[in-house]
């Protein structure tokens, strides 16, 4: 004989089965109470509420019938003019006590235990109130039904509990869209992963996998750890890492991130970072950590609400008094429990975190991550943002600025492009690769690069067509014995000048070229800084660069450039701006800006990737997109605008409500609902930031931008 796996009551081998391996259930009942009681987390919480929300109604709605009835047959005379009259009044009291009874049992008692265990723990809460008043009316009708004389008042206490628990359970809804994105950020890991361990294959849960296991990944897959590739190649959107949507192609020896997709190839990885130790799980991690943290308008409404609490006990007391005065005990008990509940100060309670969770929730979406909820308060005060150039700024691949041929050189500056981008496609350097895009023509074939040689630090020596060639830095040149002539001297003078890169080519004894690069732009910098400009931002570069790029790129972006500027003195412009007033924000690659951006007073970090933990910034961007920083602060501006109006709500909410509840002009039912409609206006306020989206913000072409030209400048000496 089997049992039941909820009730445990025997079943028949017709009962209510699951599928193969999973629990058997007597009946439908059984598997719906089972399938919301075992749900985890906030979700399992939320729906179990439903469940006893759900079945507190249909008794409530009794307890409202049978109170309707009473009260029609006593308006009618019906009920006391004799002896069966009395029967028939009892009996309905006591069949409302039946019904009321599993009310206060689902509803009531969870909010009583809530309340003990906060009072026990020295906080005084919300719940303290709704105990003291629906206890209040739940003991007086008890006592009333028992001794057979006096109202009751079932159906205002159940009607009470039914609206606190379905505020409660829209709050609780609130809450779980508003971390939406943790949520979908866990959805990313698969569900289960086919794994080598100790000679065996096995297939484990993501948590189940520890460092040192064989992850088989299959084209299409999510990839569930940190790990290296052993074998196999594929490109891999890492989308989630590194904002970039085009896939990167990872082969044998290359790292790859929890999170993201095996687009089209087979991969054996071996896991190096698992569960919170991985990029994604420390992504969770952190927005978990904003979600907990408490920001500034968030700690006024904790005080204020301490504050509030015991002062509503004092006015539901004086309210009795008025009550008392005006009608007795019955309005004494109605009044004092309508100032109690409309009082209540959940609107209040809720006005900041759900605003701060929804902006978190979509600055993650946007790969954005903030520390916490004051950072978000904060650079919505910021007036001023001052911007590294190197990797902020610019994209980080250079391009040619200049190609300058030796005097008397027989050979022409597309000859030399197409030499240089041979032996370049021998090599991974961003140099190499920008070489290769530049030239016109598609260069030698790689099987024409022979006794290819990389020489750490210095270039590129090969055979080419049976030529030895050299490509690389001054020094390779003298170390290979070739001549730079006067020109070329002056070329390298030049660029030294101007700080920039510069490589030479040379072959048959002497250097015939030599390529000088500039750093790009990105492509919307100048949009983002009109952008600013245009909002009233006080925006700076700062850069160790020269001077005389430092004056180039201002005339490019428009907006003031300090240049040679090494990280010390980088700090103390930030020192200096916030000491001339206003809230000031850094943004750099958060590297060698690390200083600068822990003195600002919110520090915004590009290009984290995989690395979301840098210290030195409260905001981290994972990609490059600085559209995003006019877009997040928009967004700061919003979600303390929302904050503002939440909590304008809350306190409004509660002086009207107040001072009708006292004058004995709002009954507890309509002082519940009210409280409920309070709530779910904040909540619905605060969701709005679901769809806040800059829709003014023209997104920028993909073409990066030189910082002096639109093109490749050749020009010889």
């Amino acid at each position: 004989m089997m049992n039941c796996a909820f009730c445990y009551l025997p079943i028949s081998p017709a009962a209510e089965s699951s599928p193969a391996g999973g629990p058997l259930y007597c009946c439908y009942g059984c598997r719906f109470a089972a399938e919301v009681t075992n749900a985890r987390g906030e979700e399992g919480q939320v729906n179990w509420m439903l469940a006893r929300l759900g079945i507190a109604v249909f008794m409530t709605m009794s307890v409202m019938m049978l109170s309707m009835f009473a009260y029609r047959q006593q308006a009618a005379g019906g009920i006391g003019d004799s002896q069966v009259g009395e029967q028939l009044g009892g009996l309905l009291q006591y069949a409302s006590l039946l019904f009321a009874t599993p009310v206060f049992i689902l509803l009531g008692v969870p909010i009583f235990q809530a309340a003990m265990q906060q009072m026990r723990s020295g906080v005084v809460s919300t719940d303290a109130l709704v105990v003291i008043g629906v206890g209040a009316a739940f003991v007086y009708s008890y006592v009333s039904t028992l001794r057979g004389v006096g109202h009751s008042y079932y159906e205002t206490a159940c009607a009470v509990l039914v609206f606190m628990t379905l505020g409660r359970w829209l709050e609780a809804r609130g809450k779980l869209r508003a971390s939406e994105a943790v949520r979908a950020l866990e959805r990313l890991l698969p569900d289960e992963v086919r794994v080598s361990r100790n000679g065996e294959t096995l297939n484990l849960r993501p948590e189940a996998i520890v460092p040192g296991d064989i992850l088989h990944v299959a084209a299409g897959d999510r990839i569930a750890t940190d790990g290296e590739v052993l074998r196999g190649r594929a490109h891999v959107d890492e989308q989630l890492v590194s904002g970039e949507s085009t896939p990167v192609l990872r082969d044998v020896g290359d790292v790859v991130r929890a999170g993201t997709l095996d687009v089209d190839g087979a991969l054996q990885v071996r896991a190096t970072a698992v569960g919170s130790a991985s990029a994604l799980g420390r992504l969770i991690e952190l927005l978990e950590a904003a979600r907990r943290s408490r920001s500034g308008y968030q700690r006024l409404a904790d005080r204020i609400a301490t504050v509030f609490i015991p002062l509503t006990v004092l006015l539901a007391i004086a309210g009795a008094a008025l009550g008392f005065q005006r009608g007795g005990a019955d309005d004494a008990i109605l009044t004092a429990l309508a100032v109690l509940l409309i009082a209540c100060p959940c609107a209040l309670g809720i006005a900041t975190p759900t605003a701060i969770w929804v902006s978190l929730g979509r600055a993650a979406a946007r790969r954005i991550l903030i520390r916490d909820g004051q950072t978000l308060e904060t650079l919505a005060r910021v007036r001023c943002l001052l911007f590294d150039k190197t990797g902020t700024l610019t994209s980080g691949l250079p391009s040619i600025a200049e190609v300058v041929v030796a005097d008397g050189a027989v050979v022409s500056r597309e000859d030399v492009l197409l030499q240089a981008a041979a032996l370049a496609s021998t090599s991974r350097h961003a140099l190499s690769q920008t070489l290769t895009s530049a030239a016109a023509s598609p260069p030698p074939a790689a099987n024409e690069v022979a006794e290819s040689r990389t020489i750490a630090g210095r270039g590129v020596v090969a055979t080419l067509r049976g030529t030895p060639v050299a490509l690389g830095s001054p020094a390779l040149m003298r170390d290979e014995g070739l001549f730079l002539d006067a020109s070329l001297e002056a070329a390298l003078a030049k660029a030294h000048r101007e700080a920039r890169t510069v490589a030479c080519i040379g072959w048959d004894g002497r250097v015939q070229a030599v390529f000088t690069f500039d750093e790009v732009l990105r492509p919307d910098a100048a949009d983002v800084m009109e952008r600013l400009h245009r909002s009233r931002f006080d925006v700076a570069v700062l850069t160790g660069d020269h001077a005389a790029r430092g004056k180039a790129m201002a005339a490019s972006l428009g907006v003031p450039v300090h240049a040679e500027l090494r990280p010390e003195q980088k700090l103390r412009h930030v020192i200096e701006a916030k000491a001339r007033g206003g809230c000031v924000a850094m943004v750099g690659d958060g590297l060698n800006d690390a200083p600068a951006l822990a003195a600002a007073d919110v520090g915004i970090a590009m290009g984290c990737g995989a690395d979301l933990t840098r210290e030195s910034a409260a905001i981290c961007l994972a990609g490059n997109d600085l559209m995003s920083i006019d877009w997040l602060v928009q967004l700061s501006r919003r979600t303390v605008r929302t904050i503002k109006v939440n909590l304008f709500w809350a306190f409004v909410y509660n002086l009207i409500g107040i001072g009708l509840a006292m004058a004995g002009m709002l009954s507890p039912i309509f002082a519940a609902g009210a409280m409920v409609v309070s709530s779910l206006l904040v909540l619905a306020n605060s969701l709005r930031l679901n769809s806040f989206e800059d829709r003014s913000m023209s997104r920028a072409t993909d073409a990066a931008v030189p910082m002096h030209s639109t093109g490749v400048e050749l020009s010889s000496a």
